[in-house]
């Protein structure tokens, strides 16, 4: 018998599983008896499968499914958390506007099967076959990172959660907890003054323009691009530049502009013929009505060119001013409002403080030991502490 009543409740309700899915809702009964007949019905009735109590429609496939995820939510998501997911679906089109299918992506694997006919042992599978996949780059080819995995694992899992959301199914391995991520090496690349120098003075624009604004204000490759002119504040008491909108809800921020990018942002300013900073290039010229969006090439170049090894990202940019940035005395709270993270555990992942910090910190707390253990034995034997702790300063 499985029928109960929650507390402060006269109605009687029933949770089973059936074939997979679960059952649960109140029998608007106040007498057990009732109840418990009412639960008996339904499970009959689910056994022969009649119409009645549930009527059970067909499970879609994940093809059909996965094209409603994207109309369904393509108002909730950002442009490339969106441009993420269709990426791992294998979704892309041809010159004409056609509608393409990759055959490594998540639809050429999964778009035959129906959302409860995808198991934890079928995603495995997947992770094992893109794990042996490669992908061109400059060297050749090399083999796909766990990070670029992980994501196509990201977008399977908010799918099938979407489809349970709509009572579509049930449960999902990643749910039962079957289905694990793979691990990813956390990248810990922080430039110092005499790589910085010799990147930027290889650069070419306006690549070291880019870099020149990441270094200064933190900002993400994505932001710098995207800058207008109509959210360059040089000429306030305090000058800053608005971000109107990013990767989270707190990319929305005021970033105050150093001098150095004071200099370069009104340069930029005075410079466009139109809406963005960074314009998007269209053969030898610009399209000032939309924004840069293409950076490697110009910044494999300069990485050849300044022979600085290791090679590092774009990114690593923004790694290397949160970094300095404590170094310098910056506490994590405001560090986290001036690069937009949503919370501090992001911040604290972002900043890898060096070994040269990191002894300075513990010669500070041996320092401190040492002043206190003299005092305490200065205590001990009837002398001021305040004055003895002075003579060791």
């Amino acid at each position: 018998m499985s029928v109960f009543r929650r507390k402060g409740s006269p109605y009687w309700r029933y949770d089973f599983v059936f074939e997979g899915r679960r059952y649960q809702s109140s029998t608007k009964l106040t007498n057990k008896r009732a109840a418990q007949s009412a639960e008996d019905i339904l499970r009959a009735d689910l056994a022969q499968s009649r119409a009645g109590i549930v009527e059970r429609k067909p499970v879609p496939l994940f093809r059909k499914f996965a094209d409603e995820f994207l109309a369904r939510t393509k108002g909730e998501m950002r442009p490339n958390t969106a441009r993420c997911y269709r990426g791992s679906l294998g979704l892309t089109s041809d010159e004409n506007g056609k509608r393409l299918e990759r055959e490594s992506g998540l639809l050429a694997w999964f778009g035959g099967k129906r959302l409860d006919e995808i198991h934890a042992d079928d995603i495995e599978r997947f992770k094992q076959m893109r794990s042996e996949q490669t992908m061109p780059c400059r060297a050749g080819r090399k083999k796909l990172s766990p990070p670029t995995i992980n994501r196509d694992l990201a977008c399977i899992r908010r799918i099938l959660l979407y489809a349970v959301k709509l009572d579509v199914i049930s449960t999902t391995p990643f749910i039962a907890h079957k289905v694990k991520f793979l691990k990813e090496t956390g990248h810990e690349r922080i430039l110092n003054f005499e790589e910085e120098r010799r990147y930027l003075s290889v650069a070419r624009q306006p690549l070291r323009d880019v870099a020149m604004l990441m270094l200064e204000m933190g900002l993400r490759p994505e932001e710098v691009c995207g800058i207008r002119r109509e959210h360059v504040h040089v000429l306030a008491v305090s000058p800053y530049l608005h971000v109107p909108n990013g990767k989270t809800k707190n990319a929305t921020r005021d970033v105050p502009v150093t001098q150095q990018a004071k200099e370069l942002l009104s340069r930029r300013c005075a410079a466009a013929e139109g809406e963005y900073v960074f314009p998007f290039r269209v053969g030898t010229g610009f399209d000032w009505s939309r924004p840069m969006s293409e950076l490697h090439p110009a910044h494999y170049d300069a990485l050849k060119e300044s022979k600085i090894v290791p090679r590092f990202r774009p990114y690593d940019l923004r790694h290397t001013y949160g970094t300095r940035a404590i170094e310098g005395g910056t506490d994590v709270l405001t560090l986290m409002r001036l690069m937009g993270h949503a919370d501090l555990k992001t911040t604290a992942r972002y900043v890898h403080l060096s070994k040269r910090h990191l002894g300075e910190a513990q010669k500070k707390i041996e320092e401190y030991r040492a002043v206190r253990e003299i005092a305490e034995a200065e205590a001990q034997k009837g002398i001021n502490p305040t004055l003895s702790i002075r003579a060791v300063q």
